[in-house]
């Protein structure tokens, strides 16, 4: 109980302490008025056209096993489309986020779709965006890249030659057909 309570006053000093920058939705965390109370979560719904997709992992200390309790995960993709907000490119408003709030052993989880590459037909491969931070935990971008992925190029090497910490994961598909990724979050 000590635990608990202790982690949470951390969370609520680092709650008032944070204040959202100026600018957009996906540089301040916010997505459309989720509190970030869960470490797992559904994104996209089964209503949502794509490929169903579970990504779960850990986010670790700098060490690469000690999990970080308490830290907010905030995630946001483009749609089967390749667009992040309705019709439109629009990173700030993507209607496919989440924020997660990591467990005692820092596990997050999230149900969602397989993002699309852009729509405008060029950019990087289909990805995923990550900015982790909370109490004693400084704000930290990272990404999640799909083994295969025809636009990889260069980029697709960092799996094989860091399986463990690699943007690009690999993922297994299911008997259900959900598509299951693993992805550490080593901190800085």
């Amino acid at each position: 109980m000590r635990r608990t309570a202790l982690i949470s006053g951390s969370l609520a000093l680092s709650i008032a302490l944070w204040t959202p920058a100026p600018g957009n939705a996906q540089d301040r965390g916010d997505c459309r008025g989720q509190k970030g109370s869960e470490s797992s979560i559904v994104i996209a719904g089964p209503d949502e056209p794509g490929e169903r997709m579970v990504v779960e992992g850990r986010v670790l200390e700098s060490d690469g096993s000690t999990p970080v309790a308490g830290a907010t995960v905030f995630v946001f993709h483009t749609d089967s489309q390749g667009y992040y907000s309705p019709g439109g490119m629009d990173e700030g408003d993507a209607r496919l986020c989440g924020l997660m709030l990591t467990d005692e052993e820092g596990r997050y989880r999230f149900e969602s779709i397989k993002p699309a590459h852009y729509a405008t037909g060029d950019g990087p491969p289909a990805h995923v965006h990550y900015r982790v931070w909370g109490p004693e935990v400084r704000r930290q971008s990272f990404s999640l890249h799909f083994e295969g992925d025809s636009h990889l190029g260069e980029r697709g090497r960092d799996a094989s030659a860091n399986p463990t910490w690699a943007t690009t994961r690999p993922g297994v598909v299911g008997e259900d057909g959900v598509l299951r990724i693993e992805r550490d979050l080593r901190l800085r």
